[in-house]
């Protein structure tokens, strides 16, 4: 049954069975990943889906249900689900069926250039990062990981109070992990690129950019426990500030999930830190004119100069804190209820250079990776205790490269440790983006 013929009849049925207000919210899908090894093509994966939910207001509380199918029977599986879901709902949180906003902003996320790619091209790329990576340097003698993957969505929100939305999107990306054996021992490094042409994908690069990783890290040793000066680099920093993301959320806070309840105003972080939500910028991964309960989107300070600007609504969570949504309200898939996450968080660069980060410093420390973020950090106290490698810093320079450490701290307290931050944002595949930043000093658990 065609969408449009199937949501007149499910909103009818919806009517008739005594809900006031309802909508729909679909999502349609495709991806293509290509995994290659040892020069061949390991696995050809193509898919599709195709998924509608339904929630519907009835007795001031709201039903949900969702379908894959749109026919006769599965309209009325979701009024059905729906109105009993709704009825069973013992809390008093009030939920919204949005009527919608007067503008959107134009957020371009799906790019012309990337349709109607050719599979056999796509397959050429793949196994030619493989190929370039084992012709730049003989000590590769494995990969952690070799593929490139396309997808694209189409999705919208149709609702009672006159709201229709639609907006599509598509992103290629491609990565390679060359393993480089040096004596007895394995080092690995990553290239990686997400790409709004197919041009912009070079094997080479790359395969060059995993290869000097790798290299990198050969001759690494650990270093006395103590407390150091150190910058933490563009990545490390985003692999923390993913972590802890979920402080930020309105949510997480009404249900004592996070410790920045009542602390809106109040200085939370260093001077030098201004964390953005930006959901209108430019080639973000996560950029969209509106959230999934139909809210304008917009650009936003969470933190401003150190100090805490707002937290992060759906219309639920705003109403219940007297406030307005910043339009935060998304789903985790179609089949899932309205929650609260950002969109493109970044910490706002500064001016100077990573090169310049490292002077500052002088001898210290310099932190590139974090390890075992799921275990070993507390998303509700900002505690954290991760395994890290890096470089060790010296006359202002990367000297050797350093590993088999734990750095522990908190979250909250890094944030007020920040000196410097660096002129270098990074959002490495991912809509969560940070510059390096120098810090006043890491507890370094070592030899």
């Amino acid at each position: 049954m065609e969408l449009n013929i199937f949501i007149n009849k499910l909103f009818q049925e919806a009517k008739n069975n005594g809900f006031n207000e309802y909508e729909v919210y679909y999502v349609d899908r495709e991806s293509l990943s290509i995994n290659a090894y040892n020069e061949e093509v390991e696995k050809y994966n193509l898919t599709t889906s195709y998924g509608l939910s339904f929630r519907g207001k009835i007795n001031d509380k709201i039903g949900y249900s969702y379908t894959e199918i749109l026919d006769d029977d599965a309209i009325n599986m979701l009024v059905k689900n729906a109105k009993e879901s709704a009825l069973v709902i013992e809390n008093e949180d009030i939920q919204f069926i949005y009527e919608g906003d007067k503008e959107y902003a134009e957020v371009n996320t799906y790019y012309k250039a990337l349709e109607n790619l050719p599979a056999d091209k796509l397959i050429d790329l793949a196994l030619s990062m493989e190929k370039e990576a084992k012709t730049l340097d003989n000590r590769v003698t494995s990969f952690g990981g070799c593929g490139i993957g396309y997808s694209k969505a189409r999705y919208g929100i149709i609702n009672s109070k006159g709201l229709n939305l639609e907006n599509k999107s598509n992103l290629l990306s491609a990565y390679v992990v060359p393993i480089i054996k040096n004596g007895e021992d394995m080092h690995d490094g990553m290239g990686y690129v997400t790409a709004n042409s197919i041009e912009d994908v070079d094997p080479k690069k790359l395969a060059q950019d995993g290869i000097n990783e790798a290299i990198s890290r050969i001759g690494g040793k650990s270093v006395s426990s103590g407390k150091y000066k150190a910058v933490i680099n563009n990545e490390a920093m985003v692999s923390i500030l993913s972590t802890f993301a979920g402080v930020f959320s309105g949510d997480a806070v009404q249900k004592g999930l996070s410790l920045l309840k009542g602390k809106e105003g109040e200085i939370i972080a260093s001077k030098q830190v201004t964390l953005l939500d930006d959901p209108h910028l430019e080639n973000g991964l996560a950029s969209v004119p509106f959230d999934d309960e139909g809210v304008a989107t917009k650009k936003k300070d969470i933190i401003h100069e150190g100090k805490l600007m707002t937290l992060l609504h759906n219309l639920k969570t705003a109403n219940k804190g007297n406030t307005k949504s910043t339009g935060n309200g998304f789903k985790n898939s179609y089949a899932s209820p309205v929650g609260v996450s950002p969109t493109n968080l970044y910490i706002q660069k500064g001016e100077k250079s990573f090169e310049e980060l490292l002077k500052d410093v002088g001898e210290g420390l310099l932190i590139t990776e974090f390890a075992g973020l799921h275990s070993g950090a507390n998303s509700i106290t900002g505690d954290f205790s991760l395994a890290a490698k890096g470089f060790y810093i010296k006359g202002g320079k990367k000297d050797y490269p350093v590993e088999q450490i734990t750095v522990a701290g908190n979250f909250f307290d890094l944030l007020k440790n920040i000196e410097v931050v660096g002129s270098d944002l990074k959002f490495p595949m991912s809509s969560i983006g940070s510059p390096s930043v120098k810090i006043t000093e890491l507890s370094i658990a070592g030899k």
